[in-house]
């Protein structure tokens, strides 16, 4: 889309937030500044399989260092870093449970991520959800094979 402002023809790319269907316009000079990135590929989706069905790593036992140390790959946007937070928090609260900062944190996290599966493999948020926490709980991809999406993938 071009609009003239100021006597500049400035292109614009649209984009529909999928939470509210909001339309949002941004200069396309703008899209690498502001972090617009096209919606996840193939490959994208094999590392994000691979990292929410890996093993856990070492916990780190007092919970303020966890906590710092999960809010920092949260905040790098990194859609991998996330799905390892992601990963760890859903099975902490499989297992031990987490606190109220933690499932914050886990929210945080798994939105972007349940919204570039939904995006990617053409299925509803709520079955996205559904297969982002069934890849970490059976720490397998077979989820996608019962569902018919690994060929979308």
């Amino acid at each position: 889309v071009s609009r003239k402002i100021k006597d500049r023809v400035i292109e614009y790319v649209t984009l529909q937030v999928q939470a509210n269907r909001m339309d949002v316009s941004v200069p396309v000079a703008n899209a690498d500044e502001i972090g617009i990135r096209e919606v996840a590929e193939a490959c994208l989706l094999i590392e994000l399989t691979a990292m929410l069905t890996a093993e856990s790593g070492p916990e780190e036992t007092k919970w303020a260092r966890r906590v710092k140390n999960q809010r920092i790959e949260l905040a790098t946007g990194d859609p991998v870093r996330i799905a390892a937070v992601v990963r760890d928090l859903v099975r902490r609260r499989e297992g031990k449970g987490i606190s109220l900062a933690e499932k914050d944190m886990l929210r945080e996290g798994a939105e972007p991520l349940i919204a570039e599966i939904a995006l990617a493999v053409d299925v509803p948020e709520e079955k996205a959800l559904e297969v982002l926490e069934t890849l970490v709980i059976e720490g397998s991809d077979d989820v996608l094979h019962r569902l018919g999406l690994l060929a979308a993938a």
